[in-house]
């Protein structure tokens, strides 16, 4: 993981064309991640029991809420990248189910997918 932590916007493209760009860079992000964490609020039950065969509970201090970790598969992007959009959106325009997905190459899809982040060598 680098030094420099840079954002990756959504906002700029039409609301039709933020979910595509995001599984496009999910897609592309997830090639040469090893593993990764996924985090669910607990009444995300639905959410935690999708990602569980793809990982295991990971002991954290979040008082509400539960880290899955694993290891990145195909099986694991592809479940990733064919979730339809979220249709409960009223707080977010949400890109997935998941409240944060990390994984270990830098990159992270946080607040169900409104900000993206990657972290750099370089600035």
């Amino acid at each position: 993981m680098g030094d420099y932590l840079d954002m990756i916007s959504l906002a700029g493209l039409a609301p039709e064309d933020r979910f595509p760009a995001w599984r496009a860079i999910m897609r592309k992000k997830t090639a040469d991640a090893k593993t990764f964490e996924i985090h669910c609020w607990d009444q995300e039950a639905e959410w935690l029991d999708h990602v569980l065969p793809y990982g295991e509970y990971k002991d954290a201090a979040w008082d509400n809420g539960k880290v899955v970790t694993g290891q990145v598969t195909e099986e694991l992007i592809h479940m990733l990248v064919t979730l339809p959009k979220p249709e409960n959106s009223e707080l977010y325009d949400k890109m997935t189910p998941f409240f944060s997905i990390f994984f270990d190459n830098g990159f992270s899809s946080e607040h169900y997918g409104t900000e993206l982040f990657v972290w750099m060598d370089e600035p």
